[in-house]
């Protein structure tokens, strides 16, 4: 079958891939865009340019202040990643019309700061639980096509998008000239998860919600499909890979949502990444409403770290006079960062660095760890 080179658009930044021609019918999309909907502004296009630094944003409740997004775009990001919670709209999961979904992106439309840095910055977004309609909700989501329909019309996903024709949100695009190649994958963690482990001391150190599933359990989180797709994508060349997810990924110590509640899923990534020899994997994560930077050795031939950046308007309470969060977790860098913060990915293609920091009100670094390249190198 001939192919062809296209660029896929979310919000105006472009992605590359390849689909193939079928005598130029082209199919009906599996998600049409909703009636009346409210949308995002439209991003510039990314195209092919070269990324030096991006911007990493989630938990933003629409009925508080946005005004931090202001920093974002004062940062002059050259791509824009949010990460999920983007709106807190999962107070009406019963009802399968969603209404508190669609509510929470009208308001969220309609900020002013929302609009001037979408307006600006070439855009990608995930969803995680409370834009996808459901409090910590998984695969079991009774209305999860409903929220995809929500999801693909207020982002404007182009219509040849790969999330407009099959069910999950994840995709992922590559940027940048020869031996400065970003591939950002983003990943799906909701629409095809098993259920979560209660756990039976709640709010337990370490045991606040749930728990671990037994490592003999075969409870996944992305699907047989989207594993699949990842594979795939490790295996395509690229100087420095971004994936993200919007629950932390190696993080450990906690009892909230986390890859490590599912052992068996977050050892098989470990293990795509080392068996597909994937260079360059930085992972980035939202959820927590406090920011902070885990590293674990995972038997990939370079330790893996995760920038967590939360969030826009959800930060954790501290002491009186600190900003620290000291929840117990073994492969933290440091503290963890409570106030209100967003993430930066700044890439020094001629040095090979790359610096993961976490920046407060004002744009402020508060947090911040460096990498160099030949520490990404299997």
């Amino acid at each position: 079958m001939f192919q062809r080179r296209q660029f896929l658009t979310l919000g105006g930044s472009a992605a590359l891939t390849t689909l193939p021609l079928a005598g130029c019918v082209t199919a009906k999309p599996f998600l049409e865009d909703l009636p009346d909907f409210p949308r995002a502004p439209i991003s510039p296009r990314l195209g092919n340019r070269r990324v030096s630094r991006i911007a990493l944003t989630s938990c933003s409740d629409q009925d508080l202040d946005l005004s931090l997004l202001d920093d974002v775009q004062a940062a002059k990001p050259d791509l824009l990643i949010m990460m999920g919670d983007n709106v807190y709209g999962s107070d009406t999961p019963k009802d399968p019309q969603l209404p508190g979904l669609k509510e929470a992106y009208r308001k969220l439309s309609e900020a002013p700061a929302f609009r001037r840095l979408v307006s600006a910055t070439p855009t990608e977004a995930v969803w995680d639980d409370h834009d996808y309609g459901m409090n910590d909700g998984g695969g079991d989501f009774a209305f999860k096509a409903k929220a995809q329909a929500m999801f693909v019309s207020f982002w404007n996903i182009a219509r040849n998008n790969p999330i407009r024709q099959r069910p999950g949100i994840y995709r992922a695009f590559r940027s940048g000239p020869p031996g400065q190649v970003l591939q950002v994958i983003l990943l799906d963690t909701r629409y095809f998860r098993d259920p979560l482990v209660r756990t039976d001391q709640r709010n337990a150190p370490g045991k606040e919600r749930y728990i671990p599933h037994p490592l003999s359990s075969e409870a996944d989180i992305l699907g047989a499909a989207q594993w699949a797709f990842l594979e795939e994508e490790l295996k395509k060349p690229a100087d420095l890979r971004l994936i993200i997810s919007s629950i932390q990924v190696i993080a450990d110590g906690h009892g909230w949502e986390r890859w490590g509640n599912f052992p068996r899923a977050q050892q098989r990534l470990y293990d795509l990444i080392a068996q597909t020899k994937a260079n360059g994997v930085v992972f980035a994560s939202g959820d927590r409403h406090f920011g902070s930077i885990h590293q674990q050795k995972t038997g990939v031939a370079y330790p893996l770290t995760d920038i967590t950046a939360s969030g826009i308007n959800k930060g954790f309470t501290t002491a009186p006079g600190t900003d620290w969060i000291r929840e117990p977790a073994s492969n933290r860098i440091g503290d963890g960062y409570g106030p209100i913060n967003f993430g930066l990915v700044e890439v020094d293609w001629a040095g090979q660095t790359l610096d993961l920091k976490l920046a407060g009100v004002g744009g402020k670094i508060t947090r911040a760890h460096r990498l160099a390249f030949g520490d990404l190198r299997a």
